[in-house]
C-alpha cells in the first residue's frame, strides 16, 4: 500500500483549490476578543441561586465575543445583477441580446472607425466589420492597408491597469503572381497580415492619439517569395479572443481601446540593368493581400492599483 501523499500536477492540478480547511477559524480576529471575555469571567463572582456553581452572568465581554463571531462568520452574498458588464464594448448597432440580457450604456458601444489608405480599406463602427487591403500589382511602392474600430474609456481610479482584448473572426488572403517581360531581372516580395489590440491616450486639446505600450499583435499570414512565378491564392480562416494587452491608465484622462487589421506587401523589383523595374504592357502581375472580418466585441478589464 502506498502511504505517501501525491501532489497533483499538470492537467490534474487545480490552482484554484481552497487554501484552508472549511472549519478553520480566524484566530487573529477572535483571539483578543476571547482574552477580554476570559478576563471578565475570571473577575466575575459566582452567582448564588438555584444553579449554584454555574456562572450565568453576562457582560460586555460576552456581548463582544458574540458580535465578533457573527462578524467573522457573516459574509455578504454576491449581488446578482443583470447590469451590463462594465468591461464589454460592442458595435454601435449590434443586437445586445446576442451579448447580454439588457442594453449597454451608450458609451459601451464602438465610437471610432478608421481605415487607410482612403478608398481601399474600410471600417464600420456600426457592425464592427473591417477590411484591410493592399494591392501593388502596378509595382507601386509597397504600403500598409489598415482598418480598425474602438471605444472610448475614461478611468475613475487614480491609477489602474487596463487589460484590452477582442473577439475576432476573419479571412486572410494573399496572392503572389509575378510574370513580367524578358527585361525584368531580380525581384523579392514580402507579405504580412496581422491583428493588433492597443490603447491610445487622447490629447484633450489637439484630439491626437498617442499609442501606449505595450500593445498586442498576432501575425496571421507571413511569407517571402523571390524571382518570377506565382501561386494560387493563399486563404486562411482565423477566429480567436485571446489576444490581449495590458497598459497603465490614470483618472481624468481619456483613452481609446482598439482592435485593427493590417496588411503589408513590400517588394524590390529590378530590371537587368539594376534600375527599378517599371511594369510593361503585357506583364501578368497580381500582388495583393487582404484581411476581411469582424471585431464582434472589445473588452477592457480594470485592475485598480490606487483607488
Amino acid at each position: 500500500m502506498m502511504s505517501a501523499l501525491r501532489r497533483e500536477t499538470g492537467d490534474g492540478a487545480d490552482a484554484g483549490a481552497p487554501t484552508s480547511a472549511i472549519g478553520a477559524i480566524d484566530d487573529g480576529a477572535l483571539g483578543p476578543v476571547r482574552d477580554r471575555l476570559e478576563a471578565e469571567l475570571a473577575a466575575s463572582p459566582a452567582v448564588a441561586g438555584a444553579d449554584a456553581g454555574h456562572a450565568v452572568r453576562g457582560g460586555d465581554g460576552v456581548t463582544g465575543y458574540r458580535d465578533s463571531i457573527f462578524t467573522t462568520l457573516a459574509q455578504a452574498r454576491p449581488v446578482f445583477t443583470l447590469a451590463w458588464p462594465d468591461h464589454l464594448y460592442i458595435p454601435g448597432q449590434a443586437d445586445h441580446q446576442q451579448y447580454w440580457f439588457v442594453p449597454p450604456p451608450d458609451d459601451h458601444r464602438y465610437r471610432y472607425a478608421y481605415a487607410g489608405p482612403p478608398g481601399a480599406s474600410a471600417a464600420d463602427a456600426a457592425d464592427g466589420r473591417l477590411f484591410a487591403w493592399v494591392n501593388t500589382s502596378g509595382l507601386e511602392p509597397g504600403y500598409t492597408g489598415y482598418a480598425g474600430v474602438g471605444a472610448r474609456i475614461t478611468p475613475s481610479a487614480t491609477l489602474a491597469y487596463l487589460t484590452i482584448g477582442a473577439d475576432v473572426d476573419l479571412l486572410a488572403e494573399a496572392r503572389w503572381w509575378y510574370l513580367p517581360g524578358t527585361d525584368a531581372g531580380y525581384a523579392t516580395f514580402s507579405y504580412r497580415a496581422a491583428v493588433f489590440v492597443a490603447a491610445w491616450l487622447i490629447d484633450p486639446v489637439s484630439g491626437r492619439w498617442e499609442l501606449l505600450r505595450p500593445f498586442a499583435t498576432r501575425t496571421l499570414l507571413a511569407f517571402r517569395e523571390s524571382g518570377q512565378g506565382g501561386s494560387a491564392v493563399v486563404s486562411q480562416r482565423h477566429a480567436f479572443d485571446d489576444l490581449a494587452a495590458r497598459v497603465q491608465v490614470q483618472a481624468g484622462r481619456q483613452y481609446a481601446v482598439t482592435a485593427s487589421f493590417e496588411v503589408t506587401i513590400a517588394h524590390d523589383c529590378r530590371d537587368r540593368r539594376g534600375a527599378r523595374y517599371v511594369k510593361q504592357p503585357g506583364d501578368d502581375i497580381r500582388l495583393w493581400a487582404s484581411l476581411t472580418g469582424q471585431v464582434a466585441s472589445i473588452t477592457a478589464s480594470t485592475t485598480v492599483l490606487v483607488p
